[in-house]
């Protein structure tokens, strides 16, 4: 669906849906009237449905565990969910990354640092996002791995950008760890296990 020029503007000038620092453990679907608007001076215009006109959704700062639900959160609060680009997670507990966030192909910013994600995998999950370029994992357990940035560079070749720092073309070049290589694998044996 092609937008007005002035919404689309509207979105990219605007500010977040903030919901950070509201002490959340689950993801549900609040109000509109509970984004904060002290900390970015006020909270984006709104849409035809009276929902936000934003591409960028703050939920840092909380005590989530897991990012399910989020689809429910955007549906109920932006007002053209397939448009947002940017969400941050960071300063959480999150130890699982939820596929729900795929329902968002054209999201080009995550932020997780600052979380509890120990398992390289959970970063696995991220690849069908195409159209992601930056994404942050710094003071997570997994980032204490020896090979986590070529393993997430390896994992998500579509970005440009990792924990606040270009990936530069070498790192794209260097060889795959084995665990990803062997994660690859697992995935084609369960694809094919499924066509049969």
């Amino acid at each position: 669906m092609e937008l007005p020029k002035d919404i689309v503007n509207k979105m990219e000038r605007g500010r977040p849906a903030d919901y950070s620092f509201r002490k959340m453990t689950t993801i549900k679907a609040f109000g509109l009237e509970s984004a904060r608007y002290t900390r970015v001076g006020g909270v984006p215009d709104r849409g035809p449905e009276k929902k936000f006109l934003t591409k960028s959704l703050w939920l840092n700062n909380n005590k989530l565990k897991t990012t399910k639900n989020v689809d429910e959160l955007v549906n109920a609060v932006i007002e053209y969910p397939s448009y947002l680009g940017w969400i941050d997670f960071s300063f959480n507990y999150i130890t699982e990354i939820d596929e729900g966030l795929l329902k968002f192909p054209n999201l080009k910013i995550l932020y997780f640092h600052g979380n509890c994600i120990s398992d390289l995998n959970e970063v696995f999950k991220l690849r069908p996002l195409e159209q992601l370029r930056s994404v942050t994992f710094h003071g997570n357990p997994i980032a204490n791995n020896p090979k986590y940035r070529s393993y997430i560079v390896s994992a998500l070749p579509q970005i440009s950008n990792l924990d606040f720092t270009p990936v530069v073309k070498t790192e794209k070049m260097f060889p795959m760890p084995p665990e990803l290589i062997r994660k690859f694998k697992e995935d084609r044996a369960k694809e094919k296990a499924l066509k049969k």
